[in-house]
């Protein structure tokens, strides 16, 4: 993804090219903020990077076609969290999601970002669109709802290996 402006383009300040197309620059520069993490994310719900990638893909494309409705909307990260989580819920050939069947989703989701990736409860709100307390929440009622043995389970993603350190 460029930021570069469209060269020899009056009035085009402002528009980021991406990929062979023209994108608003607040538009090129929230998937460059988050793209990474809904990237890690995607391959972690459908099991496959390539799978994981093409879903990311259609939710950006999804996202460019409804940028201005999304900007007006109450929350534009929480309406493009909503938008990957369709996009990775219709990824063909997922992989099974026990999580996602046994919880709502923003508990699983709230789970896999911060259990699994290893994202704090700040970066796992701001991914989602919501607030710390509010991940929070979803941890505690996730908790709460799985079996002791599968909370038992629940892996500690790569930010949190040895650091001893636990912002919840």
């Amino acid at each position: 993804m460029s930021r570069d402006q469209v060269p020899g383009r009056p009035g085009m300040a402002g528009v980021a090219v991406v990929g062979r197309s023209r994108a608003p620059l607040d538009f090129a520069a929230f998937c460059l903020l988050h793209r990474a993490r809904w990237a890690q994310y995607a391959h972690l719900r459908v099991g496959d990077p390539v799978r994981g990638e093409r879903a990311v893909q259609s939710a950006v494309a999804e996202l460019a076609t409804n940028w201005a409705d999304i900007l007006r909307g109450p929350n534009p990260t929480a309406g493009a969290w909503r938008i990957l989580g369709r996009a990775v819920t219709r990824s063909p050939g997922s992989a099974p999601d026990s999580l996602h069947d046994a919880l709502p989703w923003p508990q699983a989701d709230a789970v896999m970002l911060h259990y699994r990736l290893g994202l704090t409860l700040t970066a796992t709100a701001d991914l989602m669109g919501t607030g710390p307390p509010e991940v929070a929440a979803h941890l505690v009622a996730a908790e709460r709802s799985l079996p002791t043995d599968v909370v038992k389970t629940l892996e500690r993603g790569p930010d949190r290996a040895g650091s001893g350190h636990r912002d919840r």
